[in-house]
């Protein structure tokens, strides 16, 4: 065993350590509680203080207090052995990870540090401005949410945090480095470097790691800097950049104060917003966790399955919400989640229900759909007649049965589907078995290249699928109406406009990255353009001679080229 191991157990006393998490009963020699892996009613969870070990009698988990704190803190064991040696006060001999040096030590604490002063900083400024403080209040929260929570204010200035950061002795770098700043091109009066606060005029949530330590930032806008010259709207959100300590695939919102309320309701309830969050928790349902800054990843789910496999979703109830939510669905499926999803009333979100009455958010929670009957429901609104509604489940609904791992689970969602569709289960057991399955992250891996399915490879409906999904994009609209032409792309908005809604969901289930299905899309769009171009000038071949027979090679020779570069 590493002696850095033995010297730990020495050092720390596993009733102490359990005791952290749980509450221990003396019972002889050994200490009894209810067991923190499992439901349970009579206390079987038995901690011997002279081995050092755990065991419940219930469920069979058993160790010492490594894998306890990995198992209760879904961490790994590098990170438990660094924090249970930082709390005996023992050196490690060797680093557990050869990447972890002392180095790279000194610098997340530095970067720590950092966010932490941040976090006084922006509470601080929180208290001065009541206006901000009652908006709050109208929001719903409550002053001891507030407190709890740690929320604050970011001044509407340029440089009001890096101003008093630099004077509390941090430097520009570490400013930069922990997400808090941004470097200018100006320099300033003495041609050195200059930095501005990156959150301005905002309210501040604190985003915490799974010890409740402050890594990044949400910064929800309230006011311009005076003078700004920023034209429209900022963004409602800005979230810290990654840094060393911050990842945003990887962390989740509230995770740090929900994890054993998770272990004990057996529940996860996933909300979309940081107001969403906090108030889920002011209302009881200490068991919410929300993503910070992206979309639910597949690292969010691998973290969250060390605690349940039970997921409640919370969407928001507009297209974009549904179109996020069966793709959640679709993963979490895939890695082995059972998927409710509650119905807000009037198309509220989780904070406006908890605003307006606590008890009617815990309700809709409490008697959630399970998601293939949600969607089934959700979805009959986005399409225009019977048959559109079936093509729809087909292409949204069904993939979710099909990423089920229970035969029995699939065989039951079949039946629910046939009837809500009024069509055999033999037709829609049929279908689903054509649909591909939905892997896990751990058996796809990542960076898998898209592969669009047949009924898509086409001009047309790769067309309509970038034009309806980034009709906001005013240069990829551009850009397609140029590819396209201007009669063709008229031509496909005007057919394809009674269905927009229909291709935002198809383009939704080809992949987790926009981008990338895009960038497939367009390379489709691109053969399939030079495809209709050798077609003619093979068919203007036929009938030419001479020189003009040269000219029309020479062609199809520069566009079999592009081609052949586009299937690379």
């Amino acid at each position: 065993m590493d002696s850095s191991v033995e010297k730990i157990k020495e050092k720390l006393s596993i009733v102490d350590v359990v005791g952290g998490y749980i509450q221990l009963q003396r019972a002889g020699g050994n200490f009894r509680a209810r067991c923190p892996f499992h439901k349970e009613k009579t206390p079987s969870f038995m901690v011997s203080p002279e081995r050092g070990t755990y065991m419940c009698f219930g469920c069979g988990e058993r160790g010492d207090i490594f894998s306890f704190v990995q198992k209760m803190d879904g961490i790994d064991f590098p990170t438990a052995l660094r924090q249970l040696a930082e709390r005996a006060g023992v050196t490690l001999e060797r680093a557990p990870n050869p990447a972890y040096t002392a180095e790279h030590k000194e610098k997340e604490e530095r970067l720590r540090e950092a966010c932490e002063e941040a976090t006084l900083f922006f509470a601080e400024e929180l208290q001065k401005r009541k206006d901000v403080l009652e908006y709050l209040h109208t929001r719903g929260v409550l002053d001891e949410t507030i407190t709890s929570w740690r929320l604050g204010y970011a001044p509407a200035s340029w440089q009001s945090l890096c101003e008093h950061m630099l004077a509390k002795g941090f430097s520009k770098a570490d400013i930069i480095d922990s997400g808090l700043a941004a470097r200018s091109e100006k320099k300033d009066e003495k041609g050195e470097e200059r930095i501005y606060d990156r959150f301005r005029g905002r309210i501040m949530f604190p985003l915490f790691d799974l010890q409740g330590r402050v890594i990044a930032f949400s910064g929800r806008f309230y006011e311009k800097v005076e003078g700004s010259r920023e034209e429209g709207e900022p963004a409602k959100y800005v979230n810290s950049p990654e840094t060393d300590l911050f990842k945003k695939s990887k962390v989740l919102y509230g995770l740090d104060r929900a994890k054993g309320f998770i272990r004990k309701a057996d529940c996860i309830l996933l909300v979309e917003g940081q107001f969403d969050l906090i108030l889920s928790h002011q209302s009881g349902l200490p068991f919410a966790v929300a993503v910070s800054g992206t979309a639910l990843t597949s690292e969010h789910l691998s973290l969250l399955g060390r605690f349940s496999k039970r997921l409640v979703l919370a969407l928001d109830s507009d297209s974009a919400g549904l179109r996020a939510g069966l793709k959640s669905t679709a993963m979490a499926y895939a890695s082995g989640f059972d998927v409710k999803i509650p119905t807000m009333s009037h198309g509220k979100d989780p904070a406006d229900m908890a605003k307006e009455n606590p008890e009617l958010l815990k309700a809709a929670v409490r008697t959630s759909q399970t998601a293939v009957e949600f969607f089934l429901s959700a979805l009959r609104p986005q399409a225009r007649d019977e048959r559109a509604y079936k093509q729809l489940v087909e292409t949204q609904v069904l993939p979710l049965v099909a990423a089920l791992g229970s035969k029995i689970d699939q065989e039951h969602f079949i039946v629910i589907v046939a009837n809500k569709l009024g069509v055999s289960t033999d037709a829609v057991r049929a279908e689903a078995a054509k649909k591909p399955q939905l892997q896990s992250v751990e058996e796809s891996g990542a960076g898998a290249p898209i592969v669009l399915p047949p009924v898509l490879d086409n001009l047309e409906r790769a067309g309509a699928l970038l034009i309806f999904y980034f009709e906001q994009d005013v240069e990829l609209q551009k850009k397609l109406e140029e590819l396209l032409g201007n009669e063709r792309y008229a031509a496909i908005r005007t057919k394809h406009s009674p269905e927009a809604e229909r291709f935002k969901f198809d383009f939704e289930s080809l992949g987790e990255d926009p981008a990338v299905v895009r960038d497939a899309l367009m390379t489709t769009l691109s053969r399939q353009l030079i495809g209709e171009q050798m077609n003619t000038l093979h068919r203007e071949l036929r009938a030419a001679s001479g020189e003009d027979a040269g000219e029309l090679l020479k062609k199809l020779s520069v566009l079999k080229r592009q081609e052949q570069e586009l299937r690379k």
